[in-house]
């Protein structure tokens, strides 16, 4: 199929040259008043790449006209045909973004053609950019409405002391502009977080941009950030923008950002210097005004030391610091979070259902490695399993009194499996077994001495195979 031009003009003589001109190529709807190119529009403009319009039209001007096709299809280039080369009411229609670029009368094939090129090449490029920003706002609904329903609780807020004072600290910091870093384990709810901070600030009419560096393919991460020109490297056919020019006015949030290779952070520091990025394969700084949120569960301070992550870096980071406390250190939330996710899951489907006491109770012994994530997970599956109507600890899968029976490693499995006591590259499975060697193997000793639940050691246990 030819792409579509809609060509209103008052003059036949103009209509049938453009015709003449540009028909063997594209296909031209022709008007000729403001008002009839507005019905076509209402009826087929969903199809309709580019709108060229007279100034001086009856019905409607061309401005007007240009205005009603932005609201009813953004994507769409609109061009303006003038006899003068700078009408205030044109140039008016510009600065509002009504009308895209203008064409000066009389024209020539050889000038106006490229730019009709171009602008099937802008419309594809609006097109793609206005999926991707409805494809995001239908994943973030559901992240809206948790904070919503959540973090604007008073009743979860007031349930306990750590997460109000978390939720303090970001209505203070979220206003500003400052750079934020959220500390917390995996499952705490980071992402959750950030969007709270988006939500409240200056910026939260423009887009948020969650980025999961551990997720990014180390050889493309660069242009995943920052973007790419057209033949920069090969598959790269077209110029893409990268996530930071995506999230421009709005807030990128960098989850697990201790994920970033020493190249990606030195760029990612130019950025938040220079306020400013340059696509790969090419030469020209773009300007860039996004506001940085970022989160990690390792421990960079420690990275910093150990040489993997760049100290000044870690200072542009940490200007707003905020601790996201674990599941286990608020088991007063548990009970309240609980019913919250069973209610959520129960109405999605069409089922009544209650915690017993019981349940509160016996939910509250566990020390939840996976924090809150891992509670709506175990919830979830209740209410899709549970026959109801009262949700008891049986429905539930968490072995909690093995996890308190069993008092003692079995030595023999550290002490003869070298490969995982020297070998392994996880720093964490030599430090436990280090631990529990001094420890003789007890669980209870170990853990006072980790400073952490004798429950949450267990689980790390189990995770490498040691008990």
């Amino acid at each position: 199929m030819k792409p579509s031009i809609l060509y209103v003009d008052h003059e036949q003589n103009n209509i049938d040259l453009f015709e003449k001109t540009f028909g063997s190529e594209f296909s031209i709807k022709a008007c000729h008043s403001g008002q009839e190119g507005l019905k076509l529009l209402e009826k087929e403009g969903e199809n309709i790449p580019l709108l060229i319009v007279g100034q001086s039209i009856p019905g409607l001007t061309g401005t007007e006209l240009c205005e009603r096709a932005a609201q009813l299809y953004p994507q769409m280039v609109r061009m303006a045909l003038t006899a003068y080369t700078a009408p205030a009411s044109l140039l008016d229609a510009i600065n509002r973004g009504h009308v895209h670029d203008y064409i000066v009368k009389p024209w020539k094939k050889e000038d106006l053609h490229p730019i009709i090129e171009k602008a099937f090449d802008d419309h594809q490029k609006r097109k793609g950019r206005l999926k991707e920003l409805e494809m995001r706002a239908a994943k973030s609904e559901e992240l809206e409405r948790e904070i919503r329903e959540i973090y604007d609780s008073d009743a979860i807020i007031g349930a306990s002391s750590s997460l109000k004072s978390t939720m303090a600290t970001i209505k203070k910091a979220a206003p500003t502009d400052s750079t934020i870093l959220i500390l917390g384990e995996t499952g705490t709810g980071k992402e959750v977080l950030a969007r709270a901070v988006h939500d409240l600030s200056l910026r939260k009419n423009a887009l948020f941009v969650p980025v999961h560096c551990a997720s990014l393919s180390k050889s493309l991460m660069e242009s995943e950030l920052f973007g790419h020109e057209k033949g920069s490297f090969t598959g790269a056919d077209h110029a893409r923008m990268g996530r930071f020019e995506s999230a421009n006015e709005g807030t990128i949030f960098l989850d697990e950002i201790g994920e970033l290779t020493e190249e990606i952070q030195v760029k990612l520091l130019r950025v938040l210097q220079e306020k400013e990025i340059h696509r790969v394969g090419g030469n020209r700084s773009i300007p860039t005004d996004v506001r940085l949120v970022a989160a990690t569960h390792r421990n960079l301070e420690k990275m910093v030391r150990d040489g993997t992550f760049r100290e000044d870096l870690f200072y542009r980071l940490n200007v707003i610091a905020i601790q996201v406390p674990p599941l286990r250190d608020r088991k007063e939330d548990i009970p309240v979070l609980a019913n919250y996710f069973l209610k959520k899951y129960a109405a999605k489907l069409g089922k009544r259902l209650t915690l017993s006491q019981e349940t509160l109770e016996y939910l509250s012994r566990y020390d939840w490695p996976g924090n809150v994530r891992e509670l709506e997970n175990i919830l979830e599956r209740a209410v899709i399993l549970g026959e109801g109507p009262l949700i008891e600890p049986a429905d539930f899968n968490l072995n909690i009194d093995e996890v308190l029976r069993v008092e003692k490693v079995d030595m023999g499995k550290i002490l003869a499996n070298e490969s995982v006591r020297f070998k392994a590259q996880e720093s964490e499975v030599r430090e436990l077994s280090d631990l529990l060697i001094k420890t003789k193997g007890n669980i209870a000793e170990a853990a006072r001495a980790m400073g952490v639940p004798r429950t949450t050691l267990f689980h790390r246990l189990r995770k490498y195979r040691l008990v």
